[in-house]
């Protein structure tokens, strides 16, 4: 058997914590979401709240600090992905919150809600 490659692994994740997010009631509203300077996983709605959703598929069961799986500077990317995302689809003003979603490779989610917030305002 070949190992798993890193996209694969990544893939797998972001399978399972779609699923994670809809049976916890969130809308998904895209998946791999791409501009020119970042990228953001899944952008989902709970309730009003337009959710930012970075997931990372773990390596081990041991997931370690949240705030390490997404350092500062891919948080900048995600933030400023997030805005083009809202000026674009015209939700400019809308409650956001930037989750953070970790796969073990069993399959158990760890989800983290509201695990970082933007530090400087971005221009889009």
């Amino acid at each position: 058997m070949c190992p798993e490659s890193t996209r694969e692994k990544g893939l797998r994740g972001e399978i399972a914590a779609r699923g994670y997010l809809v049976d916890h009631g969130f809308a998904i509203l895209h998946t791999n979401y791409r501009t020119r300077r970042g990228e953001i996983d899944i952008v989902a709605r709970q309730g009003g709240e337009i959710v930012f959703v970075e997931v990372k598929s773990a390596g081990s069961a041991s997931f370690g600090d949240p705030l390490g799986w997404v350092p500062r500077w891919k948080q900048d990317r995600i933030v400023h992905a997030s805005c083009v995302y809202l000026v674009r689809n015209g939700l400019e003003g809308a409650p956001v919150r930037y989750d953070v979603i970790a796969v073990d490779p069993s399959g158990a989610v760890n989800h983290v809600r509201d695990a970082f917030r933007p530090q400087t305002p971005f221009r889009v």
